[in-house]
């Protein structure tokens, strides 16, 4: 009697493991290749352009400036 309980314990805890892993091995496995890479480079046969993240990257600069700028000036007067 005590066996068979053994087993029947045993038994949900390996297939709820292989469904578990089978569950995160499949996107890996049934994954689709990559198709051609189009022509004349990343952006076709057109330039590719340049202010992607430029125009954030020099705004988020400015802004920390003038952020810092006004620090600058708080301190200045306190100390006055």
């Amino acid at each position: 009697m005590q066996k068979e309980t053994n087993k029947m314990k045993k038994t949900p805890a390996f297939l709820v493991i292989t469904f578990t892993v089978l569950m995160f091995a499949m996107p890996f496995v049934s994954k689709a290749q990559d198709g051609p890479d189009p022509p004349g480079g990343p952006c076709g046969d057109t330039e590719c352009p340049f202010d992607g993240g430029v125009s954030i990257l020099v705004t988020t600069a400015v802004g920390y400036g003038i952020m810092k700028m006004k620090k600058k000036k708080l301190e200045v007067e306190e100390d006055k």
